[in-house]
């Protein structure tokens, strides 16, 4: 819960969570400073602008992710709690998020999955998936060793999703969006519903959570 939070990523994320049988918690700056990362297994910040201007958790609660991270939790980030992870807010990925990478637009757009990756197996996805991108970015940094490429735009062929081991803790970022659920209301809102996506992500995001808790 945060000033900068879109309210259908939001939303769509805790649709996705519940029907992977997670039990979800809205948190917010004061329960951060309160201490709920110590009960948390897995801290979600969805998409939204979290520009200086709408977010609220730019003191010292970016410590507090950042350690929490560090001492073995597990963190997703999607779209703005993508770029919040980066090396200009809480320096979990030592790199930067690059916007409007295909056009600042809003559209559904093809993704390669890296079914080579030697992060978790990934030898069982189709080899793409179809995701709304939403002048979404890819990631880069001087130096991407330890960093998984999850999947990559197939018209730039640069990484959209990320995953890496930080610390003791682990860290999957996407840039554009798998919860949505375009077309049908699975993911309880009717953001882009006019739009038709072929398929799902949430099985692939699943199985990134499990890798995420180590399950």
């Amino acid at each position: 819960e945060d000033h900068g939070v879109s309210f259908s990523s939001k939303t769509a994320l805790r649709h996705m969570f519940e029907w992977m049988g997670a039990e979800v918690t809205f948190i917010n700056r004061t329960s951060l400073n309160s201490g709920v990362l110590n009960t948390t297994d897995l801290l979600v910040m969805p998409g939204g602008c979290w520009c200086n201007v709408h977010c609220s958790i730019q003191g010292d609660e970016r410590y507090i992710v950042r350690q929490y991270v560090l001492d073995g939790g597990a963190y997703f980030g999607i779209d703005g709690g993508a770029s919040y992870a980066t090396s200009y807010r809480v320096g979990l990925f030592n790199g930067t998020l690059y916007p409007d990478c295909l056009g600042a637009r809003d559209f559904l757009t093809e993704v390669n999955v890296n079914r080579d990756s030697q992060a978790l197996d990934l030898s069982g996805e189709p080899e793409s998936y179809t995701l709304f991108y939403e002048s979404s970015g890819y990631f880069d940094a001087d130096n991407m060793t330890g960093i998984f490429s999850i999947c990559t735009y197939k018209d730039l062929n640069q990484s959209c999703m990320i995953a890496f081991e930080c610390g003791e803790g682990r860290v999957f970022l996407s840039s554009p969006h798998p919860e949505y659920e375009e077309g049908n209301l699975n993911d309880g809102t009717d953001y882009y519903d006019t739009l038709n996506d072929p398929e799902s992500e949430w099985t692939l995001m699943f199985k990134i959570c499990q890798w995420l808790l180590r399950m």
